[in-house]
């Protein structure tokens, strides 16, 4: 019997109890990660690839990698044809390098860095305390900088969630009025690209860590949009370039604790005038029942600094405290909040 007729049998037997349906995420996940690293997706592309096909591109074994295989197909990952042989399917394509809709260096990042967290999870739990130290021996940045291949891993995944998760901003904000807008830790400049583009008039500012806008040139050039931004490296916590009216921090706050947090909001007031506008992009946690994934995110922030996801009260303290009154806080088509603020009167 072949393998797809067999799955097709088997989807009339009785499931597994939810509980391990649930359990068994964490095998997915690795499984996943290891068809990523291995680049089955780009090997697929070019056409049907048999087991031993596939373990002579990829150098491993053929017995594991055709289970693997298997059970990747198992969670619609890949499909398999009429003559048993593996193929990529709308769900696997998603793991292909450099395409427009990739999520193969999130995958890569993500696993890398918050799968070993959460195998710390319980000495968060009893001591209240982020677990990188504990899993990493040193900080969340510094690991990803020792690691060159993760690094870059890791400057993808900021421009693939940008695009999956920050472009209904576009749509949310009007950028009509503004005429500079400084993206504060901006990464590689995939957000402020976007925005340029569709703004032709608007100047912009990338503000972040030398090392990391050292790729921005790239981003910026593609996009068409190098001649209007300035790149600038730096460090927020020590100043925030001046000269725009619309400063913008998108998923930065919620990496850092209020103290820290405070200091960058600081250091914003500093940098603008009265007649200039805040705009933060990050997840506001509800006080009712939250989606599972912010649910999740939250503890991955805790993981990571020993901060959990801010409610909408939370946020407006942090900003009253900086010397920030809000305006307007409304929800964009994705998980990810608008807070529009301006320095009190």
């Amino acid at each position: 019997m072949l393998l797809h007729e067999q799955q097709q049998k088997n989807q009339n037997l009785s499931t597994l109890d939810p509980l391990f349906e649930i359990f068994d995420g964490f095998a997915k996940s690795q499984a996943i990660f290891v068809a990523a690293k291995l680049g089955i997706a780009d090997i697929l592309n070019n056409g049907a690839k048999s087991g031993n096909e596939l373990a002579q591109a990829t150098g491993v074994n053929q017995l594991f990698l055709e289970h693997l295989m298997r059970m990747l197909v198992s969670v619609d990952l890949f499909s398999v044809d009429e003559y048993n042989n593996f193929t990529l399917n709308l769900l696997g394509k998603r793991l292909m390098t450099g395409t427009s809709d990739s999520l193969r260096s999130t995958i890569l990042a993500t696993t890398q860095i918050f799968y070993p967290l959460w195998g710390n999870l319980l000495h968060t739990a009893t001591t209240g305390e982020s677990a990188v130290q504990q899993t990493f021996q040193t900080s969340l940045y510094g690991y990803v900088a020792q690691n060159p291949e993760l690094a870059n891993h890791f400057n993808e995944f900021m421009e693939e969630t940008t695009r999956e998760w920050l472009l209904p901003l576009l749509e949310a904000y009007d950028f009509s009025k503004v005429e500079t807008i400084v993206d504060v830790g901006g990464s590689t400049g995939s957000l402020i690209a976007v925005i340029l583009k569709a703004n032709t008039k608007l100047q912009g500012i990338l503000f972040d860590q030398e090392d990391v806008v050292a790729g921005a040139g790239k981003v910026l050039s593609t996009a068409g949009v190098a001649d209007r931004c300035q790149i600038i490296g730096g460090n927020f916590f020590d100043s925030i370039p001046k000269g725009g009216n619309l400063y913008l921090i998108s998923r930065v706050l919620l990496n850092w604790d209020d103290s820290q947090a405070l200091k960058i909001l600081t250091n914003c007031y500093q940098a603008m005038t009265p007649n200039d506008q805040l705009l933060i992009v990050d997840t506001v946690m509800s006080t009712d029942n939250a989606s599972p994934f912010l649910s999740f995110s939250t503890i991955n922030l805790f993981l990571t600094g020993a901060s959990l996801m801010r409610t909408e009260d939370e946020f407006r303290n942090l900003l009253s405290t900086a010397g920030f009154q809000v305006t307007e806080m409304s929800q964009t088509k994705s998980f990810f909040s608008l807070i529009e603020a301006k320095i009190k009167p």
